[in-house]
């Protein structure tokens, strides 16, 4: 009797259902994996009407600063000025013991009065009874002695220190009834005859700026926001700075009545154009936008399919948190505006208000 092998017919439905699976899992390995699609903020370029007012940050300064010293030694027995406190031109800073200088003047005048004695008497003998040599050395004696008592009268004036413009004391050097010798600074001032304020400005306001009828700058102060206070211009550094390249500009400004504004406060200061300096219609982008590189570029997005590109651009001055774009794009095209940096050539995007 011969036997029939039959095999299970759970086996064969087994191994049936395993090769299509495997099928699926090659399948799923050879396709490649969707790109994402990010979702950014988009801006449409569209020129703006040129800014006609610049915001800096300036700071007050004085005229100049200068430490103040005797012009001769001595002690100083006055010093009545403190620190922080301001005086108006010719006041008394500082005094040293005249005592000493007065002697010197005393004697000064009387070796003056007995050298013209000499002289006048040489002077009055009878001709050839002194020798033409000795009246000459008689003269020049009385006036070397003339010399030494105006120097002495003069050394006696430099004995007291003044203001030589409106001053605000900012450091005593020296304590009172200390000895000093000729030339020591004892005192540092600032001539706040009026107040200047600096600001860094780009290469494009410098051009105008001193021109009133161009350009209008005003200062407000932090402490009084409602109140505005004209800037005259002073003058400007030539040398941009290594970094910035920006131009240190100086105005003047009047003290404010009852409010205190002191050198080394911040003020902000505002430079409106006037008349035919307004400048024309500029494309501007946000400063996020912009790739940093060199060249620096932003990412423009295809209109259709939404793929974004790399564009190179040359950038102009800084406006807020704006900044203009002298060359690369035109009015029209569409621009990543937020989230350039996560992108890479060809990627697609779409605006972040997209249902």
């Amino acid at each position: 009797m011969t036997r029939r092998l039959v095999l299970p017919r759970r086996g064969l439905l087994l191994g049936g259902a395993l090769l299509p699976l495997s099928a699926c899992d090659d399948a799923e390995e050879a396709a490649p994996a969707a790109e994402p699609v990010r979702t950014v903020k988009l801006e449409r370029l569209e020129p703006t009407a040129g800014i006609r007012t610049r915001s800096f940050v300036g700071r007050v300064g004085a005229v100049r600063t200068v430490e103040l010293a005797f012009q001769v030694g001595g002690r100083i027995t006055e010093m009545p000025v403190r620190e922080g406190q301001r005086l108006p031109r010719g006041s008394l800073l500082a005094a040293l013991d005249p005592e000493d200088l007065r002697l010197a003047v005393q004697e000064a005048e009387v070796q003056r009065s007995l050298a013209e004695r000499t002289w006048q008497r040489n002077r009055g003998l009878s001709p050839g009874t002194v020798a033409r040599a000795v009246i000459d050395e008689a003269e020049a004696q009385f006036n070397l002695r003339d010399v030494a008592l105006r120097q002495a009268r003069r050394n006696l004036e430099h004995a007291t220190l003044h203001a030589p413009f409106d001053a605000l004391v900012t450091q005593r050097l020296v304590d009172p009834f200390t000895v000093v010798a000729a030339g020591t600074a004892v005192l540092r001032v600032q001539d706040v005859t009026e107040l200047r304020v600096a600001i860094s400005v780009p290469e494009d306001l410098v051009a105008v700026v001193g021109q009133e009828d161009l350009l209008q700058v005003e200062a407000v102060l932090p402490s009084r926001p409602d109140l505005r206070f004209p800037l005259t211009y002073r003058e400007h550094r030539t040398q941009p700075d290594a970094v910035a390249q920006t131009y240190q500009v100086s105005f003047g400004m009047p003290h404010p009545d009852g409010v205190a504004v002191l050198p080394g406060m911040t003020v902000a200061v505002r430079a409106r154009y006037t008349g035919r300096a307004a400048p024309a219609a500029e494309l501007t982008v946000p400063i996020a936008a912009i790739v940093p590189g060199t060249p620096p570029h932003v990412w423009l997005v295809e209109p259709e399919g939404g793929e974004v590109r790399r564009q190179e651009v040359a950038l102009g001055a800084v406006l807020g948190e704006r900044v203009v774009v002298a060359e690369g794009l035109q009015t029209g095209q569409v621009i990543v505006a937020a989230g350039a940096a996560r992108l890479r050539e060809g990627m697609r995007v779409r605006p972040m208000d997209a249902p």
